[in-house]
């Protein structure tokens, strides 16, 4: 088995089976740490929103079920693309369950639907006696919305804003902002129940104002030059597509939402409590742990006398050709501490973890970690060309994992290329691919299909996972 099957193996069967057993155990534990809070109201509403909505919500239920705790109304808003997974009886034949599907990365009228049918849960259902409990995941800035923006209007407002080179903090704000829910908005329609989300983060550092652009956080207000910033930007990114009197209806629904959200300071300081249950450091140490465990057999079966994992960080947040050049100047230097004889031979790995972000300047078919893979194997392609003798002391691996299982739009999760194997073909048919932004094209080339991961969409969303592993001979 070489080193490509040995990731691909551990990733597509141990790891997979890990990820949904410590989002269930992560749920136990978090309905566990708050039972005397949960049994303690008389009614119980459950929103679960975003790519792990069903996941999540089976998870509660079985914890429901262990705790014997009832509720009465369930929502689930779900990405319509996981529709041939509500084959489930119990989703299906349950009358306390409302199915709503919804869409992502771009809102649509179910996304309008979903919001409208929330708020009229709580506007229903608002009192003492009540709690409300959701299970936020990422992708719930697309899959529930309500604005003063149409949504065919909001959709292609999505669309541009989402071929930008802009971070998750970027842009979340951007989708704050032109929201009537995001930011702690949809607290506005609450004025007497217990309100609890427990959350998965897909977000570098856990930031819950801007996991899902803030469903149930603490309100911020805004200054004065915070709007004007934000117009000012937006004004230049969307162009024909906002005019002066929608940026005008815009602030003055946020001023409106303000004044409502300062009334209520006291009562959501009392009444509202935003848990994370999970985030990205632990789907990069489940890897770790499985690797650490099955390593001996790799050892065992090539011979190998040393394979050393590490972490080395969790939470990078930086554009596709900064992080591009951040691994290929780590790789360097691994090299440099190899040829000086600080590192020995075997097989290094070094994990990452975070998120990477892309303008995207043509419409292709493809994915960020597709995209960063070829762009690696294009900046280190020129050095090792003119560094030949190098190739014959190392094998150099690049592991690009999406969580969430769907990198861009194509259908992998993400990728394991030995780049040696490609350091001495033709770069220019690479290049066209980079140009043309279609990675997903080369990867499903039957030649280079073997270097692609695959795990069933929505069942976790966490940040991306990367890896760079040497096989110093």
């Amino acid at each position: 088995m070489n080193l490509v099957d040995f990731f691909k193996n551990i990733i597509e069967t141990n790891f997979k089976d890990e990820l949904k057993s410590i989002l269930y155990s992560s749920i136990d534990n978090a309905v566990y740490s708050n039972i005397d809070i949960i049994k303690n109201y008389k009614n119980i509403f459950i929103i679960s929103v975003g790519k792990v909505s069903l996941i999540m919500f089976k998870a509660l239920i079985d914890s429901f079920q262990k705790y014997k705790i009832n509720y009465n109304k369930a929502y689930i808003i779900y990405d319509i693309n996981l529709k041939n997974d509500l084959e489930d009886n119990f989703l299906n034949n349950n009358q306390k369950i409302e199915l709503l599907p919804s869409t992502h990365p771009l809102v649509s009228e179910n996304s309008f639907i979903a919001a409208k049918k929330v708020i009229d849960l709580i506007l229903q259902n608002d009192s003492q006696d009540s709690l409300f409990l959701f299970l936020i995941s990422g992708g719930c800035s697309a899959m529930i919305e309500d604005s003063v923006i149409p949504y065919p209007t909001l959709s292609e407002i999505y669309k541009i804003l989402l071929n930008l080179d802009l971070n998750i903090y970027q842009l979340n704000t951007y989708r704050t902002f032109l929201s009537n829910i995001k930011g702690g908005k949809l607290l506005q329609y609450f004025n007497k129940s217990k309100i609890i989300s427990l959350i998965i983060s897909d977000v570098p550092f856990n930031s819950i104002d801007i996991i899902g652009s803030g469903l149930t956080t603490y309100y911020k207000k805004l200054s004065y030059e915070q709007i004007n910033q934000l117009v000012s930007e937006l004004s230049e990114y969307l162009k024909i597509l906002v005019d002066a009197k929608m940026f005008l209806n815009i602030i003055h629904k946020n001023k409106e939402i303000q004044k409502i959200m300062e009334t209520k300071t006291e009562y959501l300081n009392k009444n509202l409590s935003n848990i994370i249950i999970l985030d990205n450091f632990e789907a990069l140490y489940l890897l770790f742990n499985q690797l650490n465990k099955l390593k001996d057999f790799y050892k065992l079966s090539l011979g190998i006398s040393n394979f050393d994992i590490k972490i080395v960080c969790s939470h990078i947040n930086l554009d596709l050709y900064s992080l591009c050049n951040t691994f290929k100047s780590f790789i360097f230097t691994k090299l440099n501490e190899y040829l000086k004889g600080e590192i020995k031979s075997g097989i290094k790995v070094y994990l990452f973890g975070g998120e990477t972000f892309l303008k995207i300047l043509k419409e292709g078919y493809g994915g960020r970690i597709q995209h960063l893979a070829l762009s690696l194997l294009k900046e280190l392609y020129y050095y090792f060309n003119s560094n030949n003798s190098i190739l014959e002391k190392v094998d150099l691996l690049f592991l690009g994992l999406a969580t969430d299982a769907k990198d861009g739009n194509t259908n992998n999760a993400g990728v394991i290329i030995n780049i040696t194997e490609f350091l001495n073909k033709d770069i220019s048919k690479i290049e066209r691919y980079l140009n043309n932004f279609n990675s997903g094209i080369f990867f499903d080339n039957p030649k280079n299909s073997k270097y692609v991961i695959k795990l069933p969409y929505g069942l976790i969303n966490l940040n991306e996972i990367y890896g760079i592993i040497f096989n110093f001979k």
